[in-house]
């Protein structure tokens, strides 16, 4: 299969150790074009290497007041070969639907401070259109409305960016559209089009609907629009990676300690248990999603779809949110299932972006205003990946 997608700027194989610090982003750059050197794409080689490896930064640019990240730490993971970080902006703070006129300057001055830190590190910087409920519930309700407000925001911050580097600013359109697919269909191109008219040499990234699912993406027709990289979210399964989590149902917030790889045979004392508290929904929602096993080798089949619709179509693709919730995770099963994420998104020359930096799915600890590398986690996401490949 020839692959024409998305170039990763990763630490592979080959690259010597020990090594300088500075020196190793610059290897990592140099190794990408193990995957493809040629602009077949539509979008020029060098924004795909800088979009390889990143990380989403929520707390920064998407509330007041607002959490600012250690900028050492930044440094420290730029020179680890981390090349891009994803700015969730949300769209609340910048629509006057939602906020006045001093909210949303306050907001749009936050959001140029951040990137301009960030370009100083070296870092390509996404702007990631983040909403929260009160937009998406809208948008539901009255799509033609949600839409109105959508285009008027992008049409202003693509205007205020236009004059940046296209090479080092990205524009995301929507994260994870709350609308049916037939809807976003109709829509997501007309936001495109209202980008492309401000800024016409910038890449910008687009999703489907249906929480931006790898199956979705796999169901979606390619805009013709060429300078463009389709972006899918991977969290399965989800009673493995947002075990614990405290604002849902499914999975309860009481499981915890699923390992990965696993399969039925592995969980099914938590089943059991589960039955026995009467909590038989999550049970049968445990036992479906387990029904087959996840491995290393289950992400790989399924990435290697994710590939194929890219070579077919010649789109560059990016996996730009993956990760396991901490809070009641085991460290290591954590760190085995990001690190086999990666190295299948590396394995097909798809990009990377782990959701998040340092709250409930990060791989930076947090303890007052010091930031210290998880040192399971954060292994998985920064140390070179080694050489043998997935069956």
């Amino acid at each position: 299969m020839k692959l024409v997608i998305l170039l990763l700027s990763a630490a592979l194989t080959g690259i010597p150790s020990p090594a300088p610090a500075e020196d190793k982003a610059t290897a990592a750059v140099a190794a990408a074009s193990s995957c493809n050197n040629e602009d077949q794409t539509g979008v020029p080689v060098a924004r795909l290497r800088a979009i390889a490896r990143g990380f989403s930064l929520p707390g920064w640019t998407d509330r007041w007041p607002p959490r600012a990240p250690d900028e050492r730490m930044l440094a420290q993971l730029r020179t680890m070969g981390l090349t891009h970080v994803r700015l969730p902006l949300l769209l609340e703070r910048l629509s006057p639907a939602f906020s006045g006129p001093a909210v949303i300057a306050q907001s749009l001055q936050q959001t140029d401070h951040a990137v301009e830190i960030l370009l100083q590190l070296g870092y390509a910087v996404t702007l990631d259109m983040h909403p929260a409920e009160r937009f998406q519930e809208l948008h539901q309700a009255e799509p033609d409305q949600g839409l109105a407000i959508l285009a008027e925001v992008w049409q202003r911050l693509a205007t205020r960016y236009a004059n940046t580097a296209p090479d080092r600013i990205f524009f995301e359109i929507l994260n994870e559209p709350s609308v049916p697919s037939p809807i976003w269909l109709e829509q997501g191109p007309q936001i495109v089009a209202i980008v492309r008219r401000a800024a016409p040499d910038h890449t910008i990234i687009y999703g489907p609907a249906f929480y931006q699912r790898y199956e979705a993406l796999q169901a979606l027709t390619p805009l013709a629009d060429p300078n463009i990289v389709y972006a899918f979210h991977f969290y399965d399964p989800m009673a493995f990676t947002h075990q614990g989590q405290t604002w849902g149902r499914d999975p309860p917030p009481s499981v915890g300690r699923i390992p990965f790889p696993a399969g039925l045979a592995d969980i099914e004392p938590l089943i059991r248990r589960l039955q026995q508290q009467g909590q038989s929904e999550a049970a049968e929602s445990l036992s479906e999603q387990f029904r087959e096993p996840w491995t290393p080798q289950t992400i790989d089949r399924i990435f290697a779809g994710v590939a194929d619709w890219a070579a077919s179509h010649a789109r560059p693709v990016i996996v730009n949110e993956f990760g396991v919730l901490s809070f009641r995770a085991d460290p290591q099963s954590r760190a085995a299932w990001i690190r086999a994420v990666r190295t299948a998104a590396e394995r097909y020359c798809i990009g990377w972006t782990h959701w998040e930096y340092a709250d409930g799915f990060g791989f930076v600890r947090r303890t007052g205003s010091r930031e210290t590398i998880d040192p399971v986690v954060g292994p998985a996401l920064t140390a070179p990946l080694g050489s043998t490949p997935v069956p």
